[in-house]
C-alpha cells in the first residue's frame, strides 16, 4: 500500500509539473506573438498558438489523470510541448525563427502518428505503421536536410511574416541549389498532401467498419484529417500559382488552426466515448434479466457495446485453471485478429472471463461493461441460490412442524392407549381387592380406596397432559370443534367463531389451534381487566385467525416479546405463516395471523 500511495503521489507531481510547464509555455508563446510578431492580426495569431499548446497538453493531462500509462495522452502532451517551438517562427530574429520553422517539420509526422494512434495510442495495422514511418522518413529526408541547404520557402502558414521573413540561420550555402526548389520541394509537398489524404482515408475506413461507439469517436478526427489535407493542398497550390496574399493568408490561418481543431476533435471523440460508457453500462443493466444465463450475458454485451460479433470465454479456476465456452466445454484462450481485440475481465483481482471484441472499442469500456455484467449475473445466481436456500429452509421447517405434530399425535395415542389404560386397569384391580378386604380388614380396604383415588387423579392428569400435547378432538372433529372445547375450559369467558372452515392438513390445523391456544393463555395470564376473549377463524386465501381480549392493552413497542409470543411466531412461521400483535392502552390486545393452506 505505501508503494501504491508513493506512485500516485509521484504521478500527481509529474502531472502538476507538466501542467505548470504548459502554462508557462502558453504564456510565453502568447507574449512572443504579441510583442515580436507582425502587427496584423496579432491577437488572433496569439490565440491560435496558445490553443495549439494548451489544448493538447490539457487534454493529455486529463487522460493521464484517469490512467497514468495512457500512451495517447503522452503523445498529446509531447505534441503540445513540441508545438511551443513552432511559435518561435513568429520571431523577427533569425535563430528563433529558424528553430520554429524546423520544429514545424518535426510536428507534421507527430500529427500523423497522433491521428492514426487515436484513441488508444497504438497503430493497429501494418498499413498504419507504414504510413507513420513514411511521414517520419519524409520529414527526415526531404524536409530537415534542406534547412542546411536553402532558405525556408515563403510564405508559410506557420509564420505570419509573409515574404519578409528572417533568413535561415542554419543554411550553409550562399545560394539555394536549384534542385531544392525545382525538385525536392514539389516532391515533398505532394507526398505530404498524399500522406494526409491517406490518413484521412484510413480514418474514414476505420470509422465505417467500427462499432457504434468508435464511429462517434473517430468521425471528428477523420473529418479534421481530410480538412488538414485539403487546407495544405490549397495553400501549396496557391503558393505555386502565385495567389494573392489575402488568399494565402486565409488558407494559412485555416491550416494553422488544424492543431487546435485536432485537439478539439480528440476531446469531442473522448466526450462521446464517456457518454457511450455510461449508456453502455445502463444498457447492460437493462438487457440483463433476473437469472440471466451465459447466452443472455453475451447478447446483453453485444447490444450494449454495439458489437454483434462479440464473444466470451470463461476462466474456470482450480488445478491450474482453464478456459471454457458458454456450454462449459474446454476451449483455447482467445487470440487477437485483424480488427478484433481481446480484453480480460477481472473483478477484485480475480480473472473471470475474456471478451473478444471490435478492436475499436476501448478496453477500459469493455472491462467495465464486462465486469458489471458478470457481477450482475453472479449476484443473480447468488440471489437465486439464496432464494432456493430460503425456500428449502421453509420446506424444512414445514417438514419439522409436520414431524413434530405427528410425534405429538403418537405421544397422545401412546398415553391414551398405553399409560392411561394401564392406570384404569390398575384402578379396577385396586377396587376389586378393596371389595375382597371389606369383611376381613376394613382398614386395609379403606387404604386401598385412598390409593385408588390417587390413581384416578393420576389418570385425570395424564388425560389432561395428553390433550395438551395433541387434543384427540382436533384429529377427530377438526379445528372449529377443538377451539370450542378449549374455549369452554378456558379460565376466562371465551367465544369461538369458526364456521365452515373445513378440514386441512394436520400440521396446518395444529399450527392454528396451538397459536390460538397460546394467545388465549396469554390473555388469561396478562390481560388485566379482561372480561372475555373472542376467537375467530376464517378461510380467506388461507386460514386466518384472530384472538382479541378486552383488557387494558399496552403500548406494543415498549413490551418485549415473551416466550409465549416468540413460540407462537416461530410455530406459525415454520409453515410459512405470519403473526401480528396489535394493542394500545384501553383498547385491548389482538393477535392475528394467517397460515397458507396450499
Amino acid at each position: 500500500m505505501p508503494e501504491i500511495t508513493e506512485t500516485s503521489r509521484a504521478g500527481r507531481r509529474t502531472a502538476a509539473g507538466i501542467g505548470l510547464v504548459g502554462v508557462l509555455l502558453t504564456a510565453g508563446a502568447v507574449a512572443l506573438v504579441l510583442s515580436d510578431g507582425p502587427r496584423d492580426h496579432r491577437a488572433v495569431n496569439a490565440i491560435v498558438h496558445g490553443l495549439g499548446i494548451a489544448l493538447p497538453i490539457g487534454l493529455g493531462l486529463f487522460r493521464l489523470s484517469r490512467r497514468g500509462t495512457d500512451r495517447f495522452a503522452w503523445l498529446l502532451v509531447g505534441t503540445g510541448l513540441l508545438w511551443s517551438l513552432i511559435t518561435l517562427a513568429e520571431s523577427s530574429a533569425s535563430v528563433p525563427y529558424s528553430v520554429g520553422r524546423i520544429a514545424v517539420w518535426m510536428v507534421e509526422p507527430t500529427l500523423v502518428i497522433l491521428m492514426l494512434a487515436f484513441p488508444f495510442g497504438r497503430l493497429e495495422t501494418l498499413y498504419e505503421r507504414r504510413l507513420a514511418q513514411a511521414a517520419v522518413v519524409l520529414a527526415a529526408t526531404l524536409y530537415l536536410p534542406t534547412a542546411l541547404l536553402a532558405q525556408f520557402p515563403e510564405p508559410a502558414p506557420w509564420a505570419s511574416c509573409g515574404t519578409s521573413c528572417p533568413t535561415n540561420a542554419f543554411v550553409l550555402t550562399d545560394q539555394d541549389p536549384a534542385w531544392v526548389g525545382e525538385l525536392v520541394r514539389p516532391v515533398r509537398e505532394v507526398l505530404a498532401v498524399l500522406i494526409y489524404a491517406a490518413v484521412a482515408v484510413v480514418l474514414f475506413q476505420r470509422t465505417r467498419r467500427a462499432a457504434s461507439l468508435m464511429r462517434h469517436v473517430l468521425a471528428p478526427v477523420a473529418a479534421v484529417a481530410a480538412y488538414r489535407a485539403g487546407a495544405l493542398l490549397a495553400y501549396l497550390v496557391g503558393r505555386i500559382a502565385g495567389a494573392d496574399g489575402t488568399f494565402l493568408e486565409i488558407v494559412g490561418w485555416l491550416y494553422m488552426l488544424t492543431l487546435p481543431i485536432v485537439a478539439a476533435s480528440f476531446a469531442l471523440g473522448l466526450l462521446s466515448q464517456r457518454l457511450f460508457v455510461a449508456d453502455a453500462l445502463e444498457r447492460v443493466a437493462h438487457e440483463l434479466r433476473e437469472h440471466s444465463d451465459a447466452d443472455g450475458l453475451r447478447q446483453a454485451l453485444r447490444t450494449a457495446l454495439a458489437d454483434p460479433s462479440l464473444s466470451l470465454v470463461y476462466w474456470l479456476r482450480g488445478q491450474g485453471g482453464r478456459w471454457v465456452d458458454e456450454a462449459g466445454w474446454p476451449t483455447s484462450a482467445p487470440e487477437r485478429a485483424p480488427g478484433r481485440a481481446v480484453t480480460e475481465v477481472r473483478v477484485d483481482g480475480r480473472r473471470l472471463a475474456a471478451i473478444r471484441h471490435d478492436s475499436g472499442l476501448d478496453p477500459l469500456v469493455v472491462q467495465a461493461a464486462g465486469a458489471h455484467a458478470l457481477t450482475t449475473l453472479e449476484n443473480d445466481r447468488l440471489i437465486g441460490e439464496l432464494q432456493s436456500s430460503l425456500d428449502e429452509l421453509g420446506r424444512s421447517r414445514a417438514r419439522i412442524a409436520a414431524v413434530a405434530d405427528r410425534e405429538r399425535r403418537k405421544i397422545e395415542r401412546d398415553l391414551h392407549d398405553g399409560a392411561q389404560q394401564r392406570l384404569v386397569a390398575l384402578r379396577i384391580k385396586l377396587e376389586l381387592i378393596a371389595e375382597g378386604l371389606d369383611g376381613e380388614s376394613p382398614e386395609s380396604a379403606a387404604a386401598l380406596r385412598r390409593l385408588e383415588g390417587d390413581v384416578e387423579t393420576t389418570i385425570d392428569e395424564v388425560r389432561s397432559f395428553a390433550r395438551g400435547i395433541y387434543p384427540p378432538v382436533l384429529a377427530q372433529r377438526g379445528l372449529g370443534e377443538a377451539l370450542r372445547v378449549a374455549g369452554r375450559i378456558a379460565p376466562i369467558p371465551t367465544t369461538v367463531y369458526a364456521q365452515d372452515i373445513g378440514r386441512w392438513r394436520p400440521e396446518v390445523e395444529a399450527t392454528v389451534y396451538f397459536a390460538c391456544l397460546e394467545a388465549l393463555q396469554n390473555a388469561a395470564k396478562h390481560a388485566r381487566g379482561a372480561t372475555g376473549v373472542a376467537i375467530r377463524v376464517v378461510e380467506n386465501g388461507g386460514l386466518r385467525f384472530e384472538v382479541h381480549d378486552d383488557g387494558q392493552g399496552f403500548f406494543v413497542p415498549t413490551v418485549l416479546n415473551g416466550n409465549g409470543l416468540t413460540n407462537l411466531r416461530d410455530r406459525v412461521a415454520a409453515i410459512g405463516g405470519e403473526v401480528k400483535v396489535r394493542s394500545a392502552p384501553g383498547q385491548g390486545t389482538t393477535v392475528t395471523g394467517v397460515v397458507p393452506v396450499d
